[in-house]
């Protein structure tokens, strides 16, 4: 997902396609995502999420195979049309694997979510790292297009690895460990209290909590997909540094990122506090990428860009492992009854919210840095997340407590017509 960062903006501009184009085509990825994700919530079930995962893979795989192969056609439209059709299919194949592995996480461990999150977002963060270095030294390698052949053939083989060695949760019961019993009778429980009941998302839009955690982690993904189409060009034309070497300094947000998770699978409450701690120290640094002159008296210099860039990785990471564990918490108060929807439901929202972030982040990036250049426009979005920070105070201070005495109030009345 993340070794296109690096070179394909100077591949792109060498078509001319212009950076506020490149950063639609960067929104292809999460706009397949985002759309999947919420579909899958509803429809993914205890006997189709493997299936569901292995042609994610697999459809991964050829949305890389299609980037590497443009590079053997000269037309504008070819290009274009194909660069978005490949990184629509990749967020489709991305979300198909993403959304089911999120949900059996709060499911199989829901005393330590947060650890297996964390677990979880290493590999993530691994991914974000190795990949601009590995593509880097590969595209040093091989040009264009070896790193997505390589990273492709590795997705078909993944997918081939995963249908022959996997296991179905539907093995004998003497191989069942201890939560894998527990969530087959969760879920036995669930259909016999009501087989026909769905939680709906038209519900969750008037649920505020739920509205502002993911508004929250969408900013928080839009705080480092925002520069996708637009940081190498800026330290190519900034700093001199060339798009075989970017990959490099690039990929410190992802180190510093996967260095947050170690010390955020530690909390246990608090949750909603560390995350608007994480978004406001990371919109304060986005008046630093630059930096911008007018707001920070500051001229621009590596040091400066490179240090914001691998802080917001770190403060970034509070926001964004929290909110699949803290919205399961709010669904499972108001759900109590149907915990596997909770998680299915919870899953479908991160992963939207994540494919939110990597929609309008690098479309946001793009057209602001082409109005306005990339330094004013890094501050723009600073702005932008603190106006979030101001929503997400209501949340922070009164309307959890608030929602807990109503919810108590309609229990009890419950209780005495019972």
């Amino acid at each position: 997902m993340s070794i296109i960062a690096p070179f394909y903006p100077q591949f792109a501009k060498s078509k001319e396609i212009s950076e506020d184009i490149i950063g639609i085509v960067f929104a292809a990825h999460p706009l397949g995502q985002f759309i999947s994700s919420l579909i899958l919530g509803k429809v993914i079930t205890h006997d189709n999420r493997q299936k569901i995962m292995v042609i994610g893979i697999f459809l991964q795989g050829l949305g890389l195979l299609l980037f590497g192969l443009l590079y053997y056609f000269d037309s504008y439209w070819i290009v274009l049309i194909g660069s978005f059709m490949a990184r629509l299919i990749g967020g489709i194949g991305a979300s198909m694997f993403m959304t089911p592995f999120y949900a059996f996480i709060p499911q199989l461990f829901p005393k330590s979510i947060e650890e297996k999150i964390a677990i979880a977002e290493v590999s993530t963060s691994l991914g974000f790292l190795g990949g601009p270095i590995l593509g880097s030294a590969l595209y040093q390698l091989g040009g264009f297009v070896l790193p997505f052949f390589f990273f492709a053939a590795c997705s078909f083989g993944l997918a081939v690895i995963l249908i022959i060695f996997s296991k179905s949760l539907d093995v004998p019961e003497a191989d069942l460990s201890q939560s894998i019993i527990l969530h087959q009778s969760i879920q036995n429980q669930e259909s016999i209290i009501d087989a026909d009941f769905s939680i709906s998302y038209i519900s969750l839009l008037l649920n505020y909590p739920v509205v502002i955690s993911f508004i929250t982690n969408t900013l928080t993904l839009s705080l480092w997909t925002f520069y996708n189409p637009t940081i190498a060009i800026y330290l190519l034309e900034e700093y001199d540094i060339q798009e075989e070497y970017s990959g490099y300094w690039i990929s410190i947000n992802a180190a510093s990122f996967g260095l947050s998770t170690i010390f955020i699978s530690r909390i246990k409450s608090h949750k909603k506090f560390y995350m608007y701690f994480g978004l406001v120290v990371s919109g304060l640094l986005q008046f630093y990428m630059g930096p911008d002159y007018k707001f920070t008296n500051l001229h621009p210099k590596k040091l400066y860009t490179i240090l914001a860039w691998s802080i917001v990785g770190f403060t970034g990471g509070f926001p964004y492992v929290l909110t699949l564990p803290q919205v399961n918490q709010i669904l499972t108060k108001d759900y109590y009854k149907y915990p596997t929807q909770c998680a299915n439901i919870a899953s479908a929202i991160f992963n939207a919210s994540l494919a939110g972030g990597e929609l309008f982040g690098p479309i946001m990036g793009g057209y602001l840095t082409k109005w306005y250049g990339f330094q004013r426009s890094a501050s723009l979005l600073g702005f932008t997340v603190l106006i979030c920070c101001a929503c997400y105070v209501p949340y922070l201070f009164f309307l959890d407590e608030k929602i807990a005495r109503i919810k108590t109030k309609k229990e009890k009345k419950v209780g005495l017509k019972e």
